[in-house]
C-alpha cells in the first residue's frame, strides 16, 4: 500500500517545504561566516529530497493547477 498525497495537498506541502527551507538558509547564512557553498549544498539537498518525494509518487504537485495532470496530458495526446 502506497501513501500518496493529492494534488492540492502536494502543492501545499511543496510550498511550505520550500518556504521553510529558504527561511532556514536565510537564518543560517550569517552564522556560516561567508561559507556560501554550505548554504548552496543545503538548498541542493532540499531540492533533491523534494525530487525524490515526487519521483516516488508520494507527492503529486501541479503548481496550483498550472501544470497539467495525467488526465489532461492523455487527452491532449489523443487529440493529435
Amino acid at each position: 500500500m502506497k501513501f500518496q498525497l493529492g494534488r492540492k495537498l502536494s502543492d501545499l506541502f511543496v510550498t511550505v517545504y520550500i518556504i521553510s527551507t529558504l527561511f532556514l538558509r536565510f537564518y543560517l547564512e550569517p552564522q556560516l561566516n561567508g561559507h556560501y557553498l554550505v548554504s548552496i549544498a543545503l538548498g541542493a539537498f532540499a531540492l533533491l529530497f523534494l525530487w525524490a518525494l515526487a519521483r516516488s509518487k508520494f507527492i503529486n504537485p501541479s503548481l496550483f493547477g498550472l501544470w497539467p495532470g495525467e488526465a489532461e496530458e492523455e487527452a491532449a495526446l489523443s487529440e493529435h
